[in-house]
């Protein structure tokens, strides 16, 4: 865990992350493979232009795709809570954001807000690609398709859905392993709602196709080619991957001084190292139990120092102070996002949440990379 002295003037680099990105939706229908001609389908077109609003802790990127979920809903005549479900959906899912994934290398040829690590699920509601990838990547990668799709799954409920609650209703449509997680969401939901419900959401424009995308995305790369300049996606081990989106899930996550376990946030959230023992045990299945202090996780008997040359996506990196012996903080590293920024996954410090800070922030600082799992990772009596 950290001590007192901390670099966090980076705040002002990335707007705080102040939603859990929930994982592993499980929807039980038969996957199917995926044709990059397939057409795209949407009812519904979201709106363009800047929001005029402000939201604490969102982006305008991120408002607009709450607006659109407003805006599709509105023009499909959904009722208020359906909406606001929609909302919840998303803030849990992909915290209003439309992610590539480089575990569907076509989804990064695609306009996206950032990377996931959540299986093969991308988009704003992290849908599978091995699922739902007979509809093709493009209409996986059209968040306006994924709003819609929330509110076809909905009609499909018929009359059951308006009886639904708001969170129940999502979950009944994304089918989490994590069904209280929209429950934490749900009165950012509303606030949204609130912000957008007079929208004159008007008919869809005549110039622009209801899938085609709005004027302030980055141009799309149709086909299954490759983008003329690709994000730089370090390889990531299976392992990796998996402390990454272990650790990715307490996104928005209080910092409590000496909290979180293996079990999960203790007195309402976690610690820097108190996150990556969270993600390294379930990471490793159970088999590596590391300490609860930064310095006591470096030196464990599972942990492999890597040169920082050679880091990578699920990595854990350690940060010591110039003249001192011991490290102070710890984070995830979770590789470059689709800027060619490199980031870390971490808990910062009290008054903040669990979020991505460009790994930037700690120039000056000595960087001490270890890598855990492998066919030897049960360590010594720490293992369980």
């Amino acid at each position: 865990m950290p001590n007192d002295r901390h670099p966090w003037l980076v705040t002002a680099l990335l707007a705080p992350v102040v939603l859990m990105v929930a994982l592993l939706m499980a929807v039980a229908v038969r996957p199917e493979g995926s044709d990059c001609s397939s057409p795209v389908r949407g009812d519904e077109s979201g709106m363009s232009g800047a929001t005029g609003h402000l939201v604490a802790g969102l982006s305008e990127r991120q408002l607009q795709l709450a607006r659109d979920g407003v805006a599709i809903g509105k023009r499909r005549g959904m009722p208020a809570a359906v909406i606001i479900s929609e909302l919840a959906a998303q803030a849990t899912e992909s915290t209003f954001r439309n992610l590539a994934n480089p575990v569907v290398p076509e989804s990064l040829n695609y306009p996206h807000d950032g990377l996931g690590y959540d299986h093969d699920s991308v988009g704003p509601h992290q849908m599978r690609y091995s699922v739902w990838g007979s509809v093709g990547i493009a209409a996986l990668m059209n968040s306006d398709y994924q709003i819609n799709w929330f509110y076809d799954k909905t009609e499909a409920l018929g009359a059951d859905a308006r009886e639904m609650s708001p969170t129940a209703l999502a979950q009944e449509i994304e089918r989490s392993t994590y069904p209280d997680a929209y429950a934490r969401h749900l009165d950012l939901a509303r606030q949204l709602y609130a912000r957008f419900a007079d929208l004159d959401v008007g008919p869809i424009p005549d110039d622009r196709e209801p899938t085609e995308p709005r004027p302030d995305e980055r141009p799309v790369i149709t086909g299954c080619s490759s983008p003329t300049t690709p994000p730089d996606i370090v390889p990531a081990s299976d392992f990796g991957l998996a402390v990454i989106a272990h650790a990715q899930r307490w996104m928005g996550t209080s910092y409590v001084w000496g909290g979180g376990d293996i079990h999960g946030p203790t007195n309402g959230g976690f610690d820097c190292s108190g996150l990556t023992l969270y993600a390294i045990y379930h990471a490793s299945g159970g088999q590596i139990r590391l300490p609860h202090y930064t310095q006591a996780q470096q030196d464990h008997p599972t942990a492999r120092p890597v040169p920082n040359e050679q880091r990578a996506p699920g990595d854990l990196i350690f940060f010591t102070y110039p003249g001192d012996t011991d490290s102070h903080h710890v984070g995830v590293y979770t590789g470059r996002d689709e800027h060619g920024t490199e980031m870390l996954l971490h808990a910062p410090q009290t008054g903040q949440v669990v979020t991505l800070t460009p790994l930037s922030a700690w120039d000056g600082e000595r960087m001490d990379v270890r890598r855990y799992g492998g066919t030897n990772s049960r360590g010594d009596s720490d293992a369980v």
